[in-house]
């Protein structure tokens, strides 16, 4: 269990980067906010306004919808990350409030939302029927995309490109071990 306090903590970690951006308006403030300094451009040189707003499904969104839709990406990813983190995991207790841990140790949730975003994102990418945004990006191919995402691997099955989906399964794993430490057992046999 966590409050609400937590979870809005958690949203304003990243912010939405318009560095490049040849948007026809401007982005929220409460969507460049960063408390940890880091954009969701960051975890994936993909994941920029321009092409979002390329790739949402309404060619006419406006200036309030688009950063409406910006504000429930990042919702939303946090609410996932949550779920990934805490309710799947075996040590979870559903009756322990884990507010205080996610408040204090907030950065350790940084890269578990920042791929999260970029795989939703991506995946936004090679889903759009929207033609503007292929004719914009030729060089992307679906190809391109989907190994960008899963990686690559050679016929032993090892790795020779790893994909952002790898990236974020790490980090679930990371934040798993500081939240959820695993305590040594030590089994032997009796001395006496």
């Amino acid at each position: 269990m966590y409050s609400q306090d937590a979870i809005d903590a958690l949203i304003t970690r990243i912010g939405w980067s318009d560095i490049s951006s040849d948007l026809p308006f401007d982005l929220s403030d409460e969507n460049e906010t960063s408390d940890s300094g880091k954009t969701f451009s960051f975890y994936h040189y993909l994941v920029l306004v321009d092409n979002i707003y390329a790739s949402v499904p309404d060619p006419e969104m406006d200036e309030e919808d688009f950063n409406l839709f910006l504000s429930d990406i990042r919702k939303q990813a946090v609410l996932n990350v949550l779920t990934s983190i805490f309710d799947q995991h075996v040590d979870y207790v559903l009756t322990q409030d884990y507010s205080s841990v996610i408040e204090q140790r907030s950065n350790i949730f940084d890269d578990v939302i920042g791929y999260t975003v970029a795989i939703k994102m991506i995946e936004l990418f090679i889903s759009t029927t929207r033609s503007n945004f292929s004719e914009r990006n030729a060089k992307m191919s679906y190809q391109s995309l989907k190994v960008e995402l899963e990686g690559a691997k050679n016929e032993n099955g090892h790795f020779i490109a790893k994909g952002i989906v790898y990236k974020l399964e790490k980090s679930i794993r990371k934040a798993r071990e500081i939240i959820f430490p695993i305590l040594p057992i030590v089994t032997s046999k009796s001395v006496w």
